[in-house]
């Protein structure tokens, strides 16, 4: 593997320790300020699929992600003077786009790709001068599946998911060199929902052609599915410009799923950029 096993947990617990200590740390952009942000990533991505191979494969990963941050009016006086300020709730909408190519110590190929919609309702729950913390819910629509040139009867995987579960974000502002930073920590834990899955060692043919749509559609839980996402960032403003910054991020993602005796394992690690910018809410 390209990534040893204990270097994999070394990473991750640090990453947990370092998104637990800004979750006590964290803070908030004004609340007149809507955000939208654009990142690219590139990172390692390890697949276990066991409808189509009994082999792991790792490889490269590429990540692209649109996300939108705006305060809602929910609670407030209907006071167009004092506009969003005092907003406790918050819409996060993420569009993203992953793909990658994995290869096997047999040299077996598997291509994945996957397409999601997340969209976040956040209630403020702590916010101070320099730092806020948020908790809400998500709920998410992915497609997608992986590929493998080497099968005959069945050389791809489809994956269909509907997730629902929680979500918690806090932000903290700070000083460096002169210049006012952001860091921000993101989590998403999915609790259930539903997925697609055919029975073990039936094929597609059977399932689209022969319309044998038995047991397909499972139901998920934290016992069957474990779906999640993590991501730190910072935030660092570009010459002096208050309504835009250059963003840094570390994403760590996975899926772990035993539907129908498959169980497939999805798990990457970004580090992306992107641009961020701030838009005056009206």
């Amino acid at each position: 593997m390209a990534i040893k096993k204990h270097y994999r947990r070394l990473l991750i617990l640090l990453f947990l320790f370092i998104g637990n200590s800004s979750i006590q740390l964290l803070s908030a952009q004004t609340e007149d300020w809507k955000s939208v942000d654009w990142q690219i990533g590139v990172g390692q991505t390890y697949l276990y699929d066991e409808y189509l191979s009994p082999l792991s494969h790792e490889g490269l990963g590429l990540k692209f992600s649109n996300t939108s941050l705006k305060p809602l009016k929910w609670g407030l006086p209907d006071n167009l003077e004092k506009s969003y300020d005092g907003a406790v709730w918050f819409n996060q909408l993420r569009f993203s786009l992953d793909a990658a190519t994995c290869e096997s110590v047999a040299s077996t190929n598997l291509l994945y790709g996957n397409i999601a919609i997340h969209n976040s309702l956040f209630r403020k729950i702590i916010s101070k001068p320099q730092w806020c913390t948020s908790i809400g819910a998500f709920a998410d629509i992915n497609g997608g599946g992986r590929y493998c040139s080497q099968n005959g009867n069945n050389p791809g995987s489809l994956d269909l998911i509907f997730n629902l579960g929680i979500a918690a974000m806090a932000d903290y502002d700070f000083q460096f060199l002169g210049k006012s930073l952001k860091l921000r920590y993101e989590g998403n834990l999915a609790l259930g929902g539903l997925a697609f899955s055919p029975e073990y060692a039936e094929s597609y043919y059977e399932i689209f052609y022969l319309n044998n749509h038995h047991n397909i559609v499972k139901f998920t839980s934290l016992a069957n599915k474990q779906d999640w996402q993590q991501q730190l960032s910072i935030d660092l403003p570009l010459a002096n410009h208050k309504k835009s910054s250059f963003r840094i991020s570390y994403v760590n993602e996975g899926r772990i799923s035993l539907l129908n005796n498959i169980r497939i394992r999805n798990l990457s690690d970004y580090f992306s950029v992107g641009y961020i910018h701030y838009f005056n809410v009206l």
